[in-house]
C-alpha cells in the first residue's frame, strides 16, 4: 500500500492514469506555503517595484496569458481593480498577437503576464509586441518554469520583475491546477501594498483551511461526477466569472470534450445561454461574497430551482452565507479570518472545480493525465508562428 490521496490509495490513481493530476491538486496547500516563503524573501524587492510602478500617473494595467493563464487574469482584474481603483483590463495573449492595433495603446502600462510552461509562443510574442508599441512599459511576469523562454526574455528587459513559482507548480498533468492557484495567490500578494505581509501570512491560513476540507470537497466532487450529465454551465460574477471560464475549460479538457462545458455570469445566463439546460445538464453556481452581487446570484438560483426538471444544480458558497433548499449539492467552505473573503471564494471554488472535472474524467474512464492521447490538443501549445507586426 502506498500513500493515500482523497482517502484512496495512490495505486487507484496510477491505474486510472490520473496520478500526476491527483498529486498536483492535492499538494496545493504545500506549494502555497513554499510560494509564501519565496515571496517573503523577496518582499522588499516586490514592494519597491510595485510601489514605484503603481504610483505612475495614468497607469493602465493589463493582465494577460493564454488559456487558463488568461482566466487567472480575468479574475484578478476584477478583484484588484475594486481594491486599487486603477484602470485594469484582462487581455489574452492570443488577442494581443493577433490584433495588436485593438489591444495595445501607447500609455503607461503595467503588463502582468502569466505562464505555466513559459514556452507558449504567444507569451513571448505578447511581451515583444508590447515593447514595440508602448514607450513606458513595465512588466510583472509570473511564471512556473524558471528556465523558460518567457522568463529568459523577460529577465533581459528593463523595468521588469519576474516572479517564479515553486518548481512543483510546473504541473506534469495535462490540465493546469496548482499552477493556476499559485499564480493567482502570487498576484494577490504582489498587489498587497502595505498589507503584503498580511497576505503572505494569510496564504498559510488558506492552506491549512483547504487541507481540512480537501477530502470533503473530493467526496462531493465524486458524488457529482457519478451523475449522468454531458453538459455543464459554470456561473459566477466578478472574480468568479473568470473562475467559471477556468472551471469550464477544466471539464472540457479532462473529459476530452465529452462534457460540453460553458460559462457565464448569472445575469448573462438568462440572455440565451440558459437554453443549454436539459435533463443531462448541470449548473454550478459560484455564489459571490459581494452583498450587491449575491442578490442577483440568488435570483437566478431561485429561478433555476423553480424550473428544475431532470437537470442538476450545484452551489459553491461560504459557510457565512445562507443556502437555498432544492439544490442537488451544496458545497460549503470555510473562509479564514485573515484572508479576503473574495480571494478565498475564488480559491475554494477553483479547487472544487478542479476536483469535479478530475473525478468526472476518472468516472468516464479517460486517461486523466493525458486526456487527448491522439495529440490534437497539447499540454504546451504547438504549431503557432508569431509574425512581425505589419507596419
Amino acid at each position: 500500500m502506498g500513500d493515500t490521496l482523497f482517502k484512496r490509495d495512490e495505486d487507484y490513481f496510477i491505474k486510472a492514469g490520473a496520478i500526476d493530476t491527483a498529486r498536483e491538486i492535492a499538494h496545493q496547500p504545500f506549494v502555497w506555503r513554499k510560494m509564501a516563503d519565496v515571496l517573503a524573501a523577496r518582499q522588499g524587492e516586490i514592494s519597491e517595484f510595485m510601489g514605484r510602478v503603481l504610483s505612475v500617473h495614468g497607469l493602465s494595467v493589463i493582465f494577460t496569458g493564454a488559456g487558463s493563464s488568461a482566466f487567472i487574469g480575468e479574475s484578478m482584474q476584477m478583484l484588484l481593480s475594486a481594491e486599487t481603483g486603477l484602470r485594469m483590463e484582462a487581455l489574452h495573449t492570443t488577442d494581443i498577437v493577433a490584433t495588436p492595433d485593438c489591444t495595445l495603446r501607447d500609455v503607461p502600462t503595467l503588463m502582468v503576464s502569466y505562464s505555466r510552461s513559459g514556452e507558449s509562443p504567444e507569451s513571448v510574442g505578447a511581451l515583444e509586441y508590447a515593447a514595440s508599441r508602448i514607450k513606458k512599459l513595465f512588466n510583472l511576469v509570473i511564471v512556473c518554469k524558471e528556465d523558460s523562454n518567457v522568463a529568459n526574455y523577460a529577465s533581459k528587459t528593463s523595468d521588469t520583475l519576474v516572479l517564479t513559482m515553486p518548481p512543483e507548480t510546473c504541473d506534469l498533468g495535462f490540465a493546469m491546477t496548482s499552477s493556476v492557484s499559485s499564480m493567482a495567490l502570487g498576484t494577490w500578494c504582489a498587489f498587497g501594498g502595505r498589507d503584503m505581509s498580511g497576505r503572505i501570512s494569510g496564504i498559510g491560513s488558506l492552506a491549512s483551511s483547504l487541507e481540512s476540507e480537501m477530502d470533503s470537497l473530493a467526496d462531493m466532487a465524486g458524488n457529482a461526477a457519478g451523475w449522468e450529465f454531458d453538459r455543464a454551465a459554470y456561473l459566477g460574477s466578478g472574480e468568479l466569472r473568470g473562475l467559471g471560464r477556468e472551471a469550464a475549460v477544466k471539464m472540457l479538457e479532462l473529459t476530452s470534450g465529452y462534457v460540453n462545458a460553458a460559462w457565464n455570469s448569472p445575469m448573462g445566463f438568462r440572455h440565451g445561454p440558459k437554453s443549454m439546460v436539459n435533463d443531462r445538464a448541470v449548473t454550478v453556481h459560484f455564489m459571490s461574497e459581494r452583498a450587491d452581487t449575491r442578490r442577483y446570484d440568488d435570483d437566478l438560483l431561485r429561478e433555476m430551482i423553480m424550473q428544475k426538471k431532470g437537470n442538476r444544480i450545484i452551489t459553491v458558497r461560504s459557510s457565512k452565507s445562507g443556502g437555498q433548499s432544492g439544490v442537488d449539492l451544496d458545497v460549503v467552505y470555510e473562509t479564514p479570518k485573515d484572508v479576503n473573503p473574495l480571494m478565498a471564494s475564488y480559491i475554494k471554488g477553483l479547487v472544487f472545480a478542479q476536483l469535479m472535472a478530475f473525478e468526472k474524467s476518472i468516472a468516464l474512464g479517460r486517461n486523466t493525465d493525458n486526456p487527448c492521447e491522439s495529440g490534437e490538443v497539447n499540454r504546451v501549445v504547438r504549431g503557432v508562428e508569431i509574425y512581425p507586426i505589419a507596419r
